[in-house]
C-alpha cells in the first residue's frame, strides 16, 4: 500500500516553508463544451438522440390543390453513455500531518480533485480521434488550410455554431503549431539598387491575429473556430511524433453525468494505521453522437 507517510511527505517536516509549488493538469477544458446531461437516480445511462439530416431533394414541388402523396421520416439513432466510476485514492498518515506546517490534507483534496478532472479532459478527448472526418495527417505540418479544411466540413454538415479547435501544447505553440502560422521568421529587405545592404526586420505578423498571437502567446479564435488547448492530448499518436488535435460543434460529443454529480470526494478514518484514506470518484460516461459534427486533425509536432 502505498502510503502517505513522513518518508514521502517530507516536503513540509519540521522546517519553515514557503507556499505550496503543485503541478496541476490544465483541467476542465473540455466540460463547458460538450453535450452534457445527467442521469435520474435509478438510471446509470444516458441517451442522446441523433437526428437523420433530411435533404432538400425531399422536398417537392405540388400544384395547388394536389395532395403529397410522400411522406418523408423522421428518423434518429440513439447514443448511450453509460456511467462508470473513475477513481483515485491517497492515504495521509497523522505524523504527516503533525509533522507539516502545510496544509497536507486540504492540498490532498485540490490535488486529486484535479487528477480526476484532468481524467475527464482525457476521456473526452480521445473521442476526438474517433472522428471519420480529418484534415492534415501523420507526418504533415498544420497549416492555415487545414484550419479552413475544418471548417468547411463542419458547414456542409450543417454542424450549429458555435466550432471548437482543441489542440495540444505542441499544436499551438510548437515550432510547427498554429502560433507558429501567424509570423513569419526574421526577414531581410534590400532595396532595389545593387548597393542597398539589407536591412534586418526582426518579425513578420500576419495582420491583427499575427500580432494577437506575439502580445498574448494565445489566440482566443481563429477562422472561426474557439482555440482552446489540452495537455491531455496524445502528442505522439502511434509513436509517430503527430498530435491528436480536433476540430467539432458541440452535438458532436455526449457526456452522461452521474445522477449524484460530477465527482466527490470522501475521507475515511483508519485508526489501525493512524491514517485517513482520502478517495475520489468521477461518475461520467462519454460517447460520439454524430460523427459529422467532428473532424480529427492529426499533425506532426516531432
Amino acid at each position: 500500500m502505498a502510503e502517505t507517510d513522513t518518508g514521502v511527505a517530507a516536503g513540509g517536516l519540521g522546517k519553515i516553508i514557503g507556499d505550496a509549488v503543485i503541478a496541476f493538469n490544465h483541467a476542465n477544458v473540455m466540460y463547458p463544451l460538450v453535450t452534457a446531461k445527467q442521469t435520474v437516480k435509478g438510471a446509470i445511462t444516458v441517451q442522446f438522440p441523433d437526428y437523420t439530416k433530411i435533404a432538400s431533394s425531399s422536398v417537392d414541388a405540388v400544384a395547388d390543390g394536389a395532395d403529397q402523396s410522400s411522406v418523408t421520416s423522421i428518423t434518429t439513432a440513439a447514443r448511450s453513455a453509460t456511467i462508470s466510476e473513475h477513481v483515485i485514492r491517497a492515504d495521509v498518515t497523522d505524523l504527516a500531518v503533525m509533522g507539516n506546517a502545510e496544509d497536507l490534507t486540504g492540498n490532498v483534496g485540490r490535488i486529486l480533485g484535479n487528477a480526476v478532472a484532468a481524467k475527464l479532459d482525457d476521456d473526452l478527448v480521445e473521442l476526438g480521434k474517433t472522428f471519420s472526418q480529418t484534415e492534415c495527417g501523420a507526418g504533415s505540418s498544420l497549416a492555415l488550410s487545414h484550419i479552413f479544411g475544418a471548417m468547411r466540413q463542419l458547414r456542409a454538415a450543417s454542424a450549429p455554431f458555435p466550432y471548437n479547435l482543441v489542440l495540444s501544447p505542441k499544436q499551438v505553440w510548437g515550432s510547427k503549431g498554429i502560433i507558429g502560422l501567424l509570423h513569419n521568421s526574421a526577414l531581410d529587405t534590400a532595396g532595389s539598387s545593387t548597393t542597398d545592404t539589407a536591412t534586418a526586420r526582426p518579425l513578420g505578423l500576419m495582420g491583427a491575429k499575427g500580432e494577437e498571437a506575439m502580445a498574448n502567446g494565445m489566440v482566443g479564435s481563429i477562422a472561426g473556430f474557439n482555440v482552446y488547448w489540452s495537455d491531455q492530448i496524445d502528442e505522439d499518436v502511434s509513436s509517430g511524433g503527430d498530435a491528436a488535435g480536433f476540430a467539432f460543434s458541440k452535438g458532436a460529443i455526449g457526456l452522461g453525468v452521474g445522477a449524484n454529480g460530477l465527482f466527490r470526494i470522501e475521507s475515511e478514518r483508519n485508526a489501525s494505521f493512524r491514517s485517513t484514506e482520502y478517495v475520489a470518484t468521477g461518475f461520467w460516461g462519454e460517447v460520439e453522437i454524430k460523427d459529422a459534427f467532428g473532424v480529427y486533425i492529426l499533425s506532426d509536432v516531432s
